[in-house]
């Protein structure tokens, strides 16, 4: 059963790579232009999924989660070490996690490990649509991040 959602978590990570890698390939100025799609710039989608992933983190791991408060990088690359680091300290806390099933407790919710995995997942792709709006407003193509796409790579 942790298969599938390691499974599930990685291809979190690939589809966030990627829009990392898509978005290096870009002018600079494309990371923290401004516009008025829900989000102020794809800098701030960014820094939002990397804050709500640790709030996520350490409800599965039952510690204090941190207030949501987007993460601010200077750069694109900032964002991609930072992004890498802590994806894979989470990918290594999950392989360690022997009952998904396990439910914990935060703020008078209660949900399983796989839930919350799911919901981190739902949650990335979620917002990588919100990247790829961004783009298309800027005048940019998105990339693929579609989880059969990964399956497709992984082949």
């Amino acid at each position: 059963m942790n298969e599938q959602f390691l499974q599930l978590y990685d291809y979190n990570v690939w589809a966030n790579d990627r829009v990392l890698e898509h978005l290096q390939t870009l002018p600079d100025d494309v990371f923290f232009q401004e516009v008025n799609v829900g989000f102020k710039s794809i800098a701030e989608v960014v820094g939002h999924l990397a804050a709500a992933d640790e709030v996520w983190f350490a409800r599965i791991k039952e510690e204090v989660s941190p207030a949501l408060v987007s993460k601010s990088f200077a750069s694109i690359e900032a964002a991609r070490h930072y992004m890498s680091q802590t994806q894979t300290q989470n990918r290594e806390y999950l392989a360690s996690v022997h009952d998904m099933g396990k439910h914990v407790t935060y703020n008078k919710h209660q949900n399983s490990i796989s839930e919350i995995v799911q919901q981190v997942v739902n949650h990335g792709t979620y917002h990588r649509g919100n990247i790829t709006t961004i783009l298309r407003h800027l005048g940019h193509k998105g990339i693929l991040t579609d989880y059969i796409a990964f399956l497709w790579a992984r082949a």
